[in-house]
């Protein structure tokens, strides 16, 4: 099987626009002047909780209707934006993970609509790494048990914000849910098997490859190759049979779908 070398990265694959959304007009007043406040905040990125209050606080006012796919499309550009400012390994890492969980996706079949969900939720499945010290994410060495208790907060806290977005699809749950592992050793509520979204199941198979195969602060990229070893070593263990297949042909050869890993 012809994968990418470990030496190659995702990044130039990603041409098309990562936020193809579709677009019904302007985004709604209070959505827009909420997105140039959080992005003029001198407290900086850091404050998750501040800009998460000041979305709250404009989230809940009575929009147009027809206009939820503008909402969501600027709420998630900003995010992206306000984690590339504090974080670009994680900015970068979620926009991998995204494609490759949409090429999962295509290779298992799943409806278009579903596709779709799955590639939203990749691009914000790790934003809650924003409520984690910045010290602690971008740490160089191995993490104390006490810094991957607060490390392992993210899903949790991705989806207290999340959840309060009007998507389409069940983002919230999916971001939730995507360190979660088949035999019950995964967090942040332990479940197991078919307790588990699929769409969850895909960005969980996508998140550990794109983890192995990419530099880390604390280790070099251990390449893709290591990171097929892992998912095919425990499928039907940790991550699931059928999205495993799906990601290592998605990968192979000519059928790598993010330019070369």
């Amino acid at each position: 099987m012809a994968y990418a070398t470990s030496h190659q990265t995702w990044t130039n694959c990603i041409t098309e626009d990562p936020y193809p959304f579709p677009s019904k007009g302007r985004a709604s007043r209070p959505l827009h002047e909420m997105i140039k406040h959080i992005r003029s905040k001198e407290r900086g990125p850091e404050d998750y909780f501040g800009w998460h209050l000041d979305f709250e606080n404009h989230s809940g006012e009575p929009r147009p209707s027809g206009r939820g796919e503008e909402t969501y499309r600027s709420f998630i550009k900003s995010v992206s934006l306000l984690i590339e400012s504090r974080d670009p390994y994680t900015a970068d890492h979620q926009m991998k993970v995204s494609a490759l969980a949409k090429g999962i996706a295509r290779e298992m079949e799943l409806p278009a609509d579903m596709i779709e969900g799955i590639r939203v939720a990749g691009i914000v499945h790790d934003m809650g790494k924003l409520s984690v010290p910045a010290e602690i994410v971008t740490k160089s060495g191995t993490l104390t048990p006490f810094e991957f208790s607060i490390i392992k907060e993210h899903p949790g806290k991705a989806f207290e914000v999340l959840k309060e977005i009007n998507f389409p699809w069940p983002v919230a749950e999916m971001v939730l849910q995507h360190h979660e592992r088949l035999d019950g050793s995964g967090y942040p509520l332990g479940l197991r098997g078919g307790e588990i979204r699929l769409e969850a199941r895909v960005l969980a198979v996508a998140d550990v490859v794109g983890a192995i195969s990419s530099h880390r602060p604390y280790r070099r990229d251990l390449g893709i190759e290591a990171a097929l070893r892992e998912i095919d070593t425990n499928k039907g263990v940790f991550y699931d049979t059928e999205v495993t297949r799906a990601c290592q042909r998605a990968l192979e050869g000519a059928n790598v779908l993010m330019a070369e890993l």
